[in-house]
């Protein structure tokens, strides 16, 4: 399907379409462009549990592209907006976000936004509400585990019913079709309080490496008993974990873990904030387009 929106003093046509399977390939490339490193799989993921457009030229090559996952009736998340450089100054960010806006309707939306998007996003309607820190590197575990009394153990398929309503209490909507889709292809750890979930992490390959996200818990020293496996599993590999946790404890675990801070995005929101419905609350996101 295309959707044609009114031109803004572009050189040329542009049509913008829904993204399908295959334009992962090109989608990818532009990923590349702006030094993202999003691998194929971590674009086929993004679009089977959402919606993607691209922006093609007149011989159908993308240009530009754009995606939003719906959470339940009343709120949504965009992201992976990128266009060529050709086109950035030429208002074809603004068009594929307005085909969000079209598809979306009235749901309240969420973003992450580099500093390239910030500008832009702000123009829309987005307010900043918070920062997001990107936290990378090698892995290595040197401190020694200090969360007495956490009992953490893999998580197993059956926990997944309990794993996405904890998520949504967490979340603050209802994201059980990306819990569905990661378990999939991650390991996972659990904490259960009276045989109920109590917080959760999963980890999967991603970019340069392997990601830990989401991670759902009460406190900071949950948050480092649920991740402590992973760092463990990956030592000396690439690990990321995408937080708000700027300071405190789980940020400084993080560090010490060989995680430093490589760049930070901000949170920014066009409409109604959701939030946190319940103690635990979400320490590391799925990524940063998904939250």
């Amino acid at each position: 399907m295309v959707y044609r929106t009114a031109k803004r003093k572009l050189d040329y046509d542009i049509d913008i379409r829904a993204m399908t399977e295959a334009d992962l390939v090109q989608a990818h490339q532009l990923s590349i462009g702006v030094g993202w490193p999003h691998r194929p799989e971590d674009w086929r993921l993004a679009l089977e549990v959402g919606h993607g457009f691209v922006a093609c030229d007149a011989i159908g090559r993308a240009l530009g592209s754009a995606m939003w996952w719906p959470f339940g009736e009343y709120f949504a998340t965009c992201g992976m907006v990128i266009t060529s450089p050709r086109l950035q100054a030429q208002g074809a960010g603004r068009r594929l976000m307005d085909t969000i806006f079209e598809q979306s309707g009235a749901r309240d939306l969420r973003l992450n936004a580099t500093r390239a998007g910030y500008r832009l996003y702000r123009s829309l309607g987005f307010e900043p509400v918070g920062r997001i820190f990107q936290h990378q590197g090698r892995a290595q575990l040197t401190e020694p585990a200090t969360e007495d009394g956490i009992a953490v153990r893999d998580i197993a398929a059956a926990d997944r019913d309990a794993i996405a309503r904890l998520d949504s209490m967490a979340y603050g909507a209802d994201r059980t079709r990306v819990i569905v889709a990661l378990m999939a292809q991650s390991a996972g750890t659990i904490v259960e309080r009276n045989g109920e979930a109590v917080g959760f992490a999963l980890c999967r390959r991603f970019g340069r490496g392997h990601v830990v996200g989401p991670i759902v818990a009460e406190d900071d020293a949950m948050a480092i008993a649920l991740t402590r496996p992973h760092v463990a599993a990956h030592e000396g590999a690439f690990l990321r974990v995408d937080t708000a946790q700027e300071q405190g404890l789980f940020g400084g675990f993080l560090e010490a873990s060989g995680m430093t801070i490589f760049d930070s995005v901000t949170t920014m929101i066009r409409g109604r904030n959701h939030g946190a419905q319940g103690a635990a609350r979400t320490f590391g996101l799925v990524n940063q387009a998904l939250g």
